[in-house]
């Protein structure tokens, strides 16, 4: 009993705290009492001097702290007290939405030259003194191309979050087994990548494999020092902020620079970087010298689950959902300014006749939900389903509603509709996209918001723009498999891959930044897998058998990732915005990619070598100035000047893409014009300009 009526007068305490203040997924989860566990993990916005201070009298358990930020450990009755202390200005709670996101890509992300260390880099690259972090499923450390020369692993730390009964559990976190390098080469390591097929080990080796196991698939940075956090997905809370703070005080606990990887994602949420998990990640990377993050876009980007949604005074529109058993989850978001003069409704369609069975009593105000509401939709006398809807406004002014409908029969087609002014975003795979009737059928079709492929990257700190985002283009067209017999694949080498989710964010801006290799790249194989790969699959086997192919965003990601380990070998005192900018200012095009910038390859295709060399890379605007000279136009067809800000006599040299000088000549001039007969074909160059005073290198884009 007393704890019914504590339950109850938390709820008092609840609608009474600021709408504003509490996550939707928090407000359920108290509103109807089904928290999985007693104690859980949620993130706290607010004065962090104060929430340390008070940490004993509320009851919680502050697990780490980065910006205004805090991950905590909870339960009810520490959570209604800290609402009671009005310490926090916003407080969430995290579903377990989260999933993985499933050679010659050295050769066509042009990273060879920076391997090889080309004219005019200074020296070779290969990973040496960087941490390569990943978030993933794991890791088979067994996998020889995690290993070193004499056999020991090049893995120093990983942290499984899934075991249950750990032995050694890393703090501040408190759950999960951590095993350390020497605990790996001692063969005490009991972790393994097999529940999720490898996808954690395939991403490590695209990222850091050294290609020992048989001399060929290397990966990017292969000399790199690794750290694995292998994720539980079924967890509620912020289990990949932990995965980056853990990462984090690793590698600073070694010295070393580091970029973190994470092919995992979650398609619901409001994809703006809004959440704040994603603001908590941010404040760990954004503008720290040697720190970088890069992360998979998501494979969603031939489905159709999302709509956009423009309400004018004189429509109702609507979309349906269906499914075929259990409840329905509907959200949808929008910027404060653009939601409050919408209202919303949900009713029921026959799936047959298409003919209206009922709808909730009334169209509903932006705000009529900011506590937990119920309503039921009724046909006649019978009702068929109730609602229960929550709305909430993050400290970002995103206005978030969630609506769930649970139907007494299954079936039905249910109807979000909207009505009003304004503009909202929406991302949900029951959306309707088929079978839709004719007008004839049912005129108010003409009114249907249909779901489209727009927007369909993943959520959360995909969304941000101090994390590389990367899309997903083909790597090759045929591999020999393990048998030697020739695979080709349908898609054509350099096209982005039918499934390469793509922007724009909710609030519009580009993403993905980069297009890196994905489709059909070759990485390694579980030893665990290795035997019954072989036996039931062996097209997917390479030919050495220690490696399979990969695809997807979350191949094309580590890619990048590496090249990141690789740029902050060279500049350790890098930061993430210093990194992103030389990656998406020094891309390149080949024909597959339109107008860019887009919202498919982004910025352009990775290229390696340019983003060593390319000017902008050390920081210059993106205006071509450079230190001492403006070269322009750029991108050009007949001739491009080097104009300096003095007479001055030096030199000017020209490579391709890949490191070869193709011309050099002397000038004693304040101004230098090279002729696009230079360049054989059409695509990326790099001028380097030196004088006794400077030396400099610029990309230019040399077009037909």
């Amino acid at each position: 009993m007393q704890r019914i009526l504590y339950f109850l007068s938390f709820i008092v305490c609840l609608n009474a705290y600021s709408q504003n203040n509490v996550s939707n997924a928090l407000k359920s989860h108290i509103y109807n009492n089904d928290f999985p566990s007693a104690n859980f993990n949620v993130l706290v916005e607010g004065d962090m001097q104060k929430l340390k201070a008070a940490e004993k009298s509320l009851g919680i358990r502050i697990k780490y702290i980065s910006g205004n930020i805090a991950s905590i450990s909870a339960n009810v009755n520490s959570i209604a007290a800290l609402i009671e202390s009005k310490i926090a200005t916003y407080i969430e709670y995290i579903e377990p939405h989260n999933k993985p996101l499933n050679d010659s890509m050295i050769y066509r992300n042009r990273i060879k030259p920076v391997r090889l260390g080309t004219s005019p880099l200074l020296a070779a690259y290969d990973g040496t003194g960087v941490t390569v972090g990943i978030i993933d499923t794991g890791i088979d450390f067994a996998h020889p191309d995690f290993k070193d020369a004499l056999g020991n692993t090049r893995i120093k730390f990983i942290w499984d979050q899934t075991v249950a009964s750990p032995t050694n559990i890393p703090m501040p976190f408190g759950y999960g087994q951590e095993w350390t390098a020497t605990q790996i080469n001692a063969a005490v390591c009991t972790h393994s990548d097999l529940a999720w097929w490898g996808h954690g080990t395939g991403v490590s080796g695209i990222a850091a494999g050294n290609g020992l196991a048989n001399g060929t698939h290397e990966g990017i940075a292969s000399k790199a020092d690794i750290i694995v956090v292998a994720l539980d997905f079924y967890s509620s809370g912020p289990i990949i902020s932990d995965a980056v703070q853990y990462i984090v005080n690793k590698a600073t606990a070694l010295g070393q620079p580091f970029v973190i990887n994470a092919s995992v994602g979650d398609y619901y949420g409001s994809h703006d970087g809004t959440n704040t998990e994603s603001k908590l990640i941010e404040s760990m990377i954004a503008n720290i010298p040697g720190r970088a993050m890069v992360a998979a876009a998501g494979n969603g980007g031939n489905v159709k689950f999302h709509t956009k949604n423009n309400v004018i005074p004189t429509d109702t529109n609507f979309t349906w959902l269906q499914n075929t058993s259990g409840p329905l989850y509907y959200w949808y978001y929008a910027d404060t300014l653009q939601i409050k003069n919408v209202k919303w409704s949900v009713g029921a369609n026959n799936p047959n006749s298409f003919n209206n069975l009922g709808n909730i009593n009334s169209f509903k105000n932006y705000n009529y939900n900011y506590s937990v509401k119920n309503d039921t939709v009724w046909n006649g006398l019978n009702r068929i389903g109730k609602i229960q809807s929550i709305a909430s406004i993050n400290p970002y002014g995103v206005y978030e509603l969630f609506v769930t409908i649970t139907p007494d029969s299954a079936g039905y087609l249910w109807r979000i509709e909207s009505t009003g002014t304004g503009t909202f975003s929406a991302w949900n795979f029951d959306f309707v996209s088929s079978g839709l009737p004719t007008a004839a059928q049912y005129p108010k079709i003409t009114k249907y918001t249909m779901p489209d492929t727009v927007s369909s990257m993943v959520s959360s700190f995909q969304c941000s723009d101090d994390i590389i985002t990367v899309a997903n283009y083909i790597n090759r067209k045929a591999y020999l498999d393990v048998n030697s017999v020739m695979q080709i694949i349908p898609e054509n080498a350099g096209e982005l891959a039918n499934n390469s989710s793509c922007g724009p964010t909710r609030d519009n801006r580009i993403k993905p930044e980069v297009a890196a290799t994905g489709g059909c790249i070759l990485t390694c194989l579980p030893m665990g897998m290795q035997a019954n790969q072989i036996s039931s699959a062996p097209t997917s086997v390479a030919q050495g058998s220690f490696h399979v192919t990969s695809g997807g965003t979350s191949a094309a990601s580590p890619v990048v990732a590496g090249l990141a380990a690789l740029f902050l070998q060279a500049h350790p005192t890098y930061n993430n915005k210093q990194v992103r900018q030389a990656i998406i200012n020094c891309t390149y095009s080949d024909g597959w990619e339109g107008v860019l910038p887009n919202n498919k390859f982004g910025y352009g295709k990775l290229d390696g070598f340019s983003t060593f060399t390319c000017a902008l890379a050390t920081g210059i605007d993106n205006k071509n100035v450079l230190n001492n000279a403006n070269v322009y136009p750029n991108p050009f067809n007949k001739e491009v000047k080097v104009k300096l800000e003095k007479k001055m006599s030096g030199e000017v040299s020209v490579y391709n893409a890949i490191g070869e000088l193709i011309f050099k000549d002397k000038f004693n001039s304040d101004e230098y014009v090279l002729n696009r007969s230079i360049m054989k074909a059409e695509g990326v160059y790099i001028i380097k300009i030196k004088s006794p005073s400077f030396e400099e290198n610029y990309k230019i884009i040399a077009t037909d």
